[in-house]
């Protein structure tokens, strides 16, 4: 069961990494504020999600927490290594 908080990182470090991407394409000089709005929004509710997933984790003790934060962390540079490497080919 307390794998789960690990499964939990990798979730939502992979939504992390997949909502970040999705906030670079819509980087355009020409784009209106309304995009802005939207990449910012994203980026608030990214730290809010990450914030909840680890102050649960934590609720629960200290190895929850770094489990969660572990599989953030490999999400983060799973999708990294993905996006910098896979696709060059």
């Amino acid at each position: 069961m307390i794998w789960a908080w690990f499964l939990g990182g990798l979730s939502v470090g992979l939504l992390n990494a997949w909502a970040m991407s999705a906030a670079v394409r819509r980087l355009d000089p020409a784009a209106s504020a309304h995009s802005v709005y939207w990449i910012v929004g994203g980026m608030a509710a990214r730290w809010v999600l990450i914030a909840a997933l680890l102050v649960l984790a934590l609720q629960q003790g200290i190895v929850p927490a770094l489990l969660a934060l572990g599989g953030l962390w490999i999400a983060r540079w799973a999708a990294l290594g993905w996006w910098s490497y896979g696709r060059a080919g």
